[in-house]
């Protein structure tokens, strides 16, 4: 009798810690999915970004993208997984949130994701010989991230077996959310990136936004943002104190033409924010003007500097072009300067980190342009061209 009683007070002792146990995890299950299922407390509010706004309703979000080349707008809907849509935004593309399996197709996209901590949502990329980032070429060389080329539409194959959730474009002028009907068709998202068409480094930036959507991580979004804006902002007013406004020029011909910054353009802003002197300043393009050299060496020939040029990596690389190019001040006065101090291969990062960090750039600028107020700071993006 003895035993038996010890052996149900055994029994009974396994069985509540089986359904302590058991229920602990269904509690935690629970809350993870109502987590999923709804929106949190924090929401983010965009600041400097043009190209996009963001909506938060009771149990969905909203992002709408203004299109910059004809104004128009397209909205997607951030659709909590488990929970229904609403039959006013029928119609609209739906993301369910959080995303799992993203296509990223710029090396600025995956940098804002991995600075999230969500590298493992990246499924996939066009090309490892592009990208910067060692921890994503791994991936790739593994398997854990396809590479889906840049013929999007020609591959939608792979795309659609992917099990991608969203797949992020570089939107431009012909190409948007809409250009791939196969992949559409297929029920997957499509999300066109304009960035590249904000007006200034900030807005750029603040597309780290648009992922913390995405990912349900505005919390971590926001902090890295204010974070980025609050250095870029003490630079800016660091530069107020210079002295001088040297002249600068940027690019290089391709094919004979030279493409220099428009005068609304997130480099003329930066060269505005640095105080130098640029000749395009009263320009009110966002995108590139086209000049041949001669134009260029009209209001650019006493530049003090000229930077970008290319994948230039020597003054007598640069004299071998075209030896008109020894003819500029900047190239007899040493100084030139070119972005590509990051380079993996063929991948420069100054596209990826740079682009979520302008707080780097210029300080990068002030540096070259203004050295005596940062002594001390050594040029991340940017190297002199000798």
């Amino acid at each position: 009798m003895q035993l038996n009683k010890s052996l149900y007070t055994i029994v009974l002792s396994f069985l509540i810690l089986f359904f302590g146990c058991q229920q602990k995890e269904n509690k935690q299950t629970s809350q993870k999915e109502n987590q999923e299922q709804n929106i949190g407390s924090v929401k983010s509010e965009v600041l400097h970004a043009k190209t996009f706004k963001l909506e938060y309703k009771d149990n969905l979000k909203l992002i709408h993208f203004i299109n910059p080349f004809n104004d128009g707008q397209e909205t997607f809907v951030l659709l909590p997984k488990g929970n229904s849509l609403p039959d006013q935004y029928k119609g609209h593309q739906v993301i369910s949130i959080p995303v799992k399996n993203v296509i990223t197709t710029t090396t600025a996209q995956t940098s804002m994701m991995e600075e999230l901590g969500s590298i493992d949502a990246i499924r996939g990329y066009v090309d490892k010989t592009y990208m910067y980032s060692q921890d994503i070429i791994d991936r790739m060389e593994e398997g854990r991230i396809i590479s889906v080329g840049y013929d999007m539409e020609g591959n939608a194959e792979k795309v659609i077996l992917s099990d991608a959730d969203l797949v992020m474009v570089v939107g431009s002028s012909s190409t948007s959310s809409t250009s791939f009907p196969v992949i559409q068709k297929a029920g997957i998202p499509i999300l066109a990136n304009t960035d590249w068409q904000e007006s200034d480094l900030l807005g750029r930036a603040e597309w780290i936004k648009v992922f913390g959507a995405l990912l349900n991580k505005e919390a971590e979004a926001n902090a890295l943002f204010e974070s980025i804006t609050k250095q870029y902002n003490e630079y800016k007013h660091l530069a107020t104190q210079a002295k001088s406004s040297p002249k600068v020029i940027s690019g290089l011909p391709y094919k004979g033409l030279w493409s220099v910054p428009g005068g609304a353009s997130y480099l003329a802003k930066a060269f505005h924010d640095v105080h130098v002197d640029y000749p395009w300043f009263d320009n009110d393009q966002k995108g590139s003007l086209q000049f041949d050299l001669e134009g260029v060496y009209a209001k650019g020939k006493d530049a003090k500097y000229w930077i970008n040029v290319g994948m230039v990596n020597s003054l007598e690389e640069l004299k071998g072009i075209d030896k008109r190019y020894a003819e500029f001040d900047a190239f007899t006065n040493g100084g030139i300067y070119n972005n590509n101090n990051k380079m993996n291969k063929a991948a420069n990062d100054y596209w990826g980190t740079g682009i979520l960090h302008p707080e780097i750039i210029l300080a990068d600028l002030i540096k070259i342009f203004h050295p005596e107020l940062l002594p001390d700071h050594e040029l991340y993006f940017f190297q002199k061209i000798n």
